[in-house]
């Protein structure tokens, strides 16, 4: 076995699992895992399967089956495959050194469980029927009251116990397992298992009916009487007919109070569900599909005193994308993002930008025109410092994603010095649009006045961060902030928002309640760069 540290790469102080943790003297090794999956349960291990694997072993009774798994290789091992093969190896070792009797009348399907076939009463000779000892008599061996390891009763040790196993001798690791399935009320074999094993024990006839999970009938040919003895407790097992491996159901599970591991975290909780759809009933009109239009006021462009009117001709557009522009170009008017005019001093091109959808973007090259004669409001764009310092504390967050923000302010344009020139004619802007070299300012102004003097939201052009310590906290600050935009009359993108996160992306970091990092799409293509070949 490859040596290495314990629980290497996890941090382990002051967690239930510890280096004392031991398997107890006649727990078997299904047991011992899931007892120790149960301390793991409160545990912060980077890596818990690794953790419980070292455990397993580590903590293991000296024997056969600790000796079986130090002779594998640890790359080979996980903590499922490591329980089968200390279970193999003590089955074999039980089947092997018992005597088995002629007639079967138990099975068994699970860990720990046995097979009752009768016990045996010949005399054993002058040996005690305790311990199996011939140096003393039955009435003096100091063992009488101890309980047995098998079966669970006093007067006698596990190796004088009469209760046997019917097992193979030689055990494979590819043995069919048995499959624990909450979703079944039945425990239940195929025929073939029935057939192959349990053939001589008669089939009564079942009147029950059973459906898949795709509501398809499944016959039943029988129940067989089948008790599995474990800790006193019996169980009937239902025959399917090409079924797959044993199915331990519910009543299984109750009836031998298996400790399956709980479920810790699911992404999406009810309680979730039910605030996203509050936010959703009590703002109807931000999430809606229609285009808002900021209330506060309107956006002013100022020219310098010594501007003179540019004026460009249309540019050709490519056959292709004609249709297209054309389509957007109405869209936009439809809008009221554009309105169609007869003159202007002032004209810019355009410059059509194919989507990923097909569809185009009509963006308006404004560098050669206004762009240049414009005063351009000076307000600075917050730093990625200065943002992230407001998220201290935060457990879960709230992306808002406002649709086609910019187009949401409204600009005051008496001159038209927004004035595109396309082939379907002039057009002005009646609505805030990228290229204009003063509109990031203007827009994070808008923002900010908005939103300034709330705690734990962050604001960098038309990307909203919302946290809070709980989620109580949380709810709250994410109503005052829906409540301002409502009042502002802006929007958002119900698609692109995302609530309640315990992890996202946020200009290009990924943040969570442990801290911030790189998000590594972002620096892919810097890690996964070849090194260099040559100087040239």
């Amino acid at each position: 076995m490859t040596p290495r540290m314990l629980g290497d790469g996890n941090d382990v102080r002051g967690l239930p699992i510890k280096v004392s943790r031991v398997q107890k003297v006649g727990e078997t090794s299904a047991q011992w895992a899931a007892r120790l999956r149960g301390l793991a349960a409160h545990c912060q291990f980077k890596n818990i399967e690794e953790a419980l694997l070292d455990r397993f072993i580590m903590g293991m009774q000296s024997g056969k089956e600790r000796e079986k798994l130090f002779s594998k290789e640890l790359g080979e091992l996980t903590l499922a495959k490591a329980i089968d093969i200390a279970e193999s190896v003590r089955c074999a070792r039980a089947a092997a050194s018992a005597t088995l009797a002629p007639t079967a009348t138990a099975v068994v399907p699970g860990a720990e469980s046995v097979l009752k076939i009768g016990e045996t009463t010949a005399g054993r000779g002058n040996k005690c029927s305790v311990c199996g000892l011939s140096s003393h008599k039955t009435e003096n061996c100091r063992y009488v009251n101890y309980k047995c390891k098998k079966c669970e009763k006093k007067g006698h040790l596990r190796k004088m116990c009469n209760l046997k196993y019917v097992e193979s001798e030689e055990v494979s690791e590819d043995d069919d397992e048995c499959e624990i399935d909450t979703g079944s009320p039945i425990t239940a074999i195929s025929q073939k298992t029935y057939e192959s094993l349990f053939k001589e024990v008669p089939l009564s006839p079942s009147n029950k009916r059973f459906a898949g999970y795709n509501g398809i009938p499944i016959l039943s040919i029988g129940f067989a009487k089948l008790p599995v003895v474990y800790l006193g407790k019996t169980i009937i097992l239902d025959v399917i007919p090409q079924g797959g491996p044993v199915i331990l159901g519910r009543n299984f599970i109750s009836k031998f109070k298996l400790e399956l591991a709980p479920i810790l975290y699911c992404s999406t909780t009810e309680s979730e569900t039910d605030d996203v759809s509050d936010l959703m009933a009590r703002y109807p009109e931000l999430f809606s599909d229609k285009l808002g239009r900021f209330k506060k006021y309107k956006i002013k462009l100022t020219l310098k005193a010594d501007a003179k009117p540019v004026f460009y001709k249309a540019r050709p557009v490519a056959f292709a994308l004609k249709d297209k522009v054309d389509s957007e170009i109405k869209r936009l008017v439809r809008l009221g993002i554009l309105e169609q005019i007869e003159y202007s001093d002032y004209a810019s091109p355009i410059v059509p930008v194919l989507k990923r959808d097909g569809s185009v973007r009509i963006c308006a090259d404004y560098s050669q025109t206004i762009n240049k004669q414009l005063l351009i409001e000076k307000y600075p764009l917050p730093t990625i410092e200065e943002l992230f310092s407001k998220l201290h504390g935060g457990v879960e967050f709230t992306k808002l994603d406002m649709s086609m923000a910019y187009n949401q302010f409204e600009i005051d344009d008496p001159d038209n010095i927004t004035c595109i020139n396309t082939n379907r004619g002039l057009f002005k802007y009646r609505r805030l649009i990228f290229g204009l070299s003063s509109a990031p300012a203007v827009f994070q102004r808008a923002l900010n006045n908005i939103l300034a003097d709330l705690e734990g939201v962050l604001c960098f052009l038309d990307d909203v961060l919302i946290t809070g310590r709980s989620r109580e906290e949380h709810v709250a600050r994410l109503h005052q902030v829906l409540q301002r935009f409502r009042d502002a009359g802006l929007t958002l993108q119900k698609e692109k928002c995302s609530f309640f996160q315990n992890e996202i992306t946020y200009l290009g970091h990924v943040i969570n309640k442990d801290g911030i990092s790189k998000s590594k799409s972002k620096v892919k293509a810097i890690v996964e760069a070849p090194v260099p070949k040559n100087i040239n």
